[in-house]
């Protein structure tokens, strides 16, 4: 009868034990907080990657890359790789797990393709033309996000309208 309670506090004894290890470990600050995926807007037909949450909903930053098909391009398969930076200027609750902000933004992206160049070919006059593969664009927009009750690998997820211009920009790189 005494092995039997000894055995069986022990067993309690464990569980609680191996019930204390299950704090959660912080994340390294390479690991990213989000996945993206987005169709259109100026960063190719499809772009995934992925974003970190920055100064705890202050900044969002993104590494993107986005791609669009010969089919649909004049050139060959284009390539682009973007710096997306989001910052949400105000948020609203709507409803249990709904939230809608208004968000501003820049974006900088690099793009590979046979009718894009870094360097001025020598076709072109020095001085007239500037580098026509990267761009720069200022957005704002609508976010709309819903976080999700149960517990599972999605925290959440958001739907965004942006509209951008990109032209106030190439002036103020051209005038430099």
């Amino acid at each position: 009868m005494k092995n039997i309670a000894i055995v069986i506090f022990l067993c309690f004894f464990s569980a609680t034990t191996f019930a204390q290890e299950t704090t959660t470990k912080k994340k390294s600050w390479y690991v990213p907080d989000y996945a993206s995926l987005q169709f259109a807007g100026n960063i190719g037909l499809l772009s995934t990657g992925v974003g970190y949450e920055i100064f705890d909903n202050i900044w969002f930053a993104e590494l993107l890359y986005g791609y669009i098909p010969e089919a649909i391009t004049e050139a060959k398969s284009t390539h682009l790789n973007t710096i997306k930076n989001t910052f949400p200027i105000f948020t609203k609750k709507l409803r249990k797990n709904y939230f809608i902000s208004l968000i501003a933004g820049l974006t900088a992206t690099y793009d590979a393709t046979t009718n894009t160049f870094t360097a001025l070919p020598s076709q072109f006059t020095k001085g007239y033309y500037v580098s026509n593969s990267i761009h720069f664009v200022i957005f704002g927009g609508v976010k709309i996000h819903k976080d999700f009750e149960a517990k599972s690998i999605f925290k959440g997820i958001d739907f965004y309208y942006e509209f951008g211009y990109s032209r106030v920009l190439f002036m103020v790189c051209h005038n430099l």
